[in-house]
């Protein structure tokens, strides 16, 4: 992690005067390497999704835990089934949009215009997300039918024509993870900083995990929406910081 430019700090201070607000913000060149991790993996995803589907291994684990699992707490503890069910729903299309147009006009309300325009360049992920199962979708969609899906016409939504990749996963972990960037970026000491992301971090599996086991997504669905969704956060957050970086150098 590093701390962006703080002019306002002497030279030669120590240490306890550098724990201020923006003490979590992680450098341009780790945000490059977590894209250069991400965006290959993503490839090599795709590519075995337009391959061969789903995998042996995935298909056992659906089939021999995921679904006794979800059939088990269903029948035993409908009540918990039903949270896990509520906190899926946190990286729904339309809660994730709620919160990305919440969370920007609070940024702007701030006087934080480029916390606000770190937002709004986060909901790129709707069109990524519909672009990955344009491509991916077996058999193949026509634009006619994911435009239907966009707006669930007939009951069928985007996850009913394709499911790579999970679209929960990868909302949720541009949404969360910038969301924790911008509270990383406010924050008052590095700890908190950290608290944040470890929040995101929990919050991105939980709704993911929950996908499997309502048995929505296999696996490597749900690690396409981690990867498409950290490649595109790691974007935006390096030329958010490299744009502070040039501003304050200027």
């Amino acid at each position: 992690m590093r701390r962006l430019p703080d002019t306002s700090i002497p030279p030669g201070a120590g240490p306890e005067s550098r724990e201020r607000p923006g003490s979590a913000i992680p450098s341009p060149a780790f945000a490059f390497l977590l894209t250069l991790i991400a965006l290959p993996s993503l490839f090599w995803l795709v590519t075995l999704k337009r391959t061969t589907g789903h995998t042996v291994p995935e298909e056992w684990v659906m089939a021999q835990i995921v679904a006794p699992l979800h059939d088990w707490i269903a029948s035993v503890a409908p009540p918990i089934d039903s949270i896990l069910i509520g906190i899926s729903g946190l990286g729904s299309g339309w809660f994730v949009a709620l919160a990305f147009a919440a969370s920007g006009l609070f940024a702007v309300a701030r006087g934080r215009t480029d916390l606000a325009l770190l937002l709004a360049a986060g909901t790129l992920a709707f069109p990524v997300e519909w672009g990955l199962k344009y491509f991916t979708a077996i058999p193949e969609i026509s634009l006619g039918q994911l435009g239907d899906a966009l707006f669930n016409r007939n009951g069928i939504g985007l996850d009913d024509i394709a499911d790579f990749p999970a679209g929960h996963a990868l909302r949720a972990t541009v949404f969360y993870g910038l969301a924790a960037f911008c509270v990383a970026r406010l924050a008052v000491s590095h700890r908190r900083g950290m608290l944040a992301y470890a929040v995101a971090v929990g919050l991105i599996g939980a709704i993911s995990l929950i996908r499997i086991y309502l048995g929505a997504h296999y696996p490597m669905d749900v690690l396409g929406g981690w990867m498409a969704g950290g490649a595109l956060v790691a974007i935006i957050v390096a030329v958010h910081i490299l744009a502070i970086d040039e501003r304050v150098r200027a």
